[in-house]
């Protein structure tokens, strides 16, 4: 009798602890989950489409022909990345900006913006092109590197004076290239390394 008058009384306190033990649980897969997704790091992916327009010197426009693979960033994607009728995607280039390297007042700074932009679409327009991308949630974008065969579109405008190149926290895979890039348009003295642009 002794023994069920004890078992009574200590089994609010076990059911109790046990529901704080199970809420400790639970507590603490989340807690793993978000510290899990946090300490991920990120790997880009790839999609391939053609070159369609450069509308400016940060980014361009890829037309993907599969209609399914468009219908997936048409959810995503904000309004000024997505091109309905033409099917197409904005990709921002990662670690170049013609916009941030160039402060040499503001008529030239606007000319050199538009002649980088011009001569990136007139050298890669309608080529079949591969990205590999990151997409940020925060801003709706796709950023990432562009490739057009061996040719990186990114790689292209440093190596050709358009961009310096923009040192991230981590470097990329291409650090290397990129810094043999900025050399090579040092040393022919185009674009931004013009003797005239370094007084």
């Amino acid at each position: 009798m002794l023994m069920r008058l004890l078992v009574l009384l200590l089994l609010p306190t076990t059911v109790w602890a046990q529901g704080i033990l199970e809420t400790e649980s639970i507590r603490q897969r989340l807690f793993d989950r978000i510290g899990n997704r946090d300490s991920q790091s990120v790997v880009p992916e790839m999609l391939e489409g053609t070159l369609g327009r450069v509308t400016d010197s940060e980014s361009v426009w890829v037309r993907i022909d599969d209609r399914g693979e468009f219908r997936k960033w048409t959810y995503k994607l904000s309004k000024s990345s997505l091109s309905l009728p033409r099917q197409e995607i904005r990709i921002w280039l990662q670690h170049v900006s013609p916009d941030r390297s160039i402060s040499q007042g503001k008529e030239y700074n606007e000319w050199f913006k538009k002649k980088a932009a011009f001569e990136l679409g007139k050298t890669f327009y309608n080529r079949h092109v591969r990205v590999e991308y990151d997409y940020s949630e925060v801003t709706y974008r796709l950023t990432g590197m562009v490739w057009s065969g061996r040719d990186s579109l990114n790689l292209w405008l440093v190596k050709n004076g358009w961009s310096f190149y923009l040192l991230s926290d981590e470097p990329p895979p291409e650090h290397g290239d990129f810094l043999a890039a900025e050399k090579q348009a040092q040393r022919a003295q185009v674009g931004l390394w013009k003797p005239e642009l370094q007084k």
